[in-house]
């Protein structure tokens, strides 16, 4: 551990070796200087979030999302963001550090492949935390941008090349996948299995039929 050395003037050598473990001749850094240094930072303590064809009405493939946090007025400055992993029941957790207690912040979930959704109202971190669930109900969601799956709202899918609009341009990029039996983490998956098949098919046809897209303040 380094932590006995906090602001202590030592020096450390980083030798450049092959894969035999011969020395050779490399560059070096030396005179390093270590601190210690504690971040200030509030957390969303909880985030529940499933995504269309992600989720199955009883669990959903774990993926990442990117949360924002924004400025309440035009024109909606993003004071911060963090990238979540959610887990099979869609929770997690992250942590800010430009965010403040007591102001409050529109929380803007992004997914590689779905419709970037805000939360209804804005939200204030209150002692350093925050909760927030988007599947309790459709108004958890501004303009109610929600599709009901079961028993749980979900972000819509198919947005696959982010631009706001599940639109022809999404479904031609899923066709083409398909047709080329493209497989493994492309965004043209919207299920999350790793395939291109008929299900993501499905997703972006019915919402490039009704329309869907970001709705945000």
């Amino acid at each position: 551990s380094l932590s006995s050395y906090i602001s202590n003037q030592f020096k450390i050598r980083f030798e450049l070796k092959t894969d035999g473990y011969v020395e050779k001749d490399g560059w070096y850094v030396d005179d390093i200087k270590i601190f210690y240094y504690t971040a200030n930072s509030i957390e969303l303590t909880s985030l529940t979030a499933l995504i269309e064809g992600f989720y199955n009405g009883t669990s959903s493939v774990e993926d990442t999302v990117n949360i924002e946090l924004r400025n309440i007025s035009v024109p909606y400055e993003l004071i911060d963001q963090t990238k979540i992993f959610l887990n099979s029941s869609g929770q997690g957790s992250g942590r800010f550090y430009n965010a403040d207690n007591g102001i409050p912040y529109y929380i803007v979930l992004k997914h590689r492949n779905a419709i970037e959704t805000w939360s209804t109202l804005p939200q204030t971190f209150i002692a350093n935390n925050l909760t927030y669930d988007f599947t309790t109900g459709q108004n958890k969601a501004f303009g109610n941008n929600l599709k009901l799956v079961g028993t749980k709202w979900c972000i819509y899918g198919g947005d696959v090349n982010q631009d706001g609009f599940v639109n022809s341009i999404d479904v031609n990029q899923v066709f083409s996948d398909n047709v080329n039996g493209l497989s493994g983490y492309v965004n043209t998956d919207l299920n999350g299995d790793n395939l291109e098949e008929i299900e993501d098919l499905n997703i972006v046809f019915i919402n490039n039929a009704l329309g869907i897209q970001k709705i945000s303040p």
